[in-house]
């Protein structure tokens, strides 16, 4: 019987082992990984735009529906979650 109940719970052990550790490291290694490419990313892009005098010379109509809509709280969600999409898109064993 303790022949039995030790060759189980090795069995156990190295099933975990094999798969949970095994997983735990790539993803852990990915996750590391994309957050120091992203590091390196956002360095590499630009600071400013011009955008600030483009949207002065809106009218006070076309600003009162776009801080009605909440557009640049929209717009910001927007691009976060396609920016993400885009970088889950790359990894190799998550992505298609």
């Amino acid at each position: 019987m303790y022949r039995i109940l030790v060759s189980a719970i090795n069995y156990l052990l190295g099933w975990v082992l094999k798969q949970a550790t095994m997983k735990a490291i790539i993803f852990g290694a990915l996750t590391f990984l994309i957050s120091e490419i992203m590091g390196v990313v956002t360095k590499l892009l630009p600071d400013s735009t011009n955008l600030v005098s483009l949207f002065d010379q809106l009218p006070d109509p076309a600003w009162y529906f776009i801080n009605l809509a909440q557009l640049p709280f929209g717009l910001s969600v927007v691009f976060s979650a396609l920016v993400t999409r885009f970088i889950i898109g790359m990894i190799p064993i998550v992505g298609k």
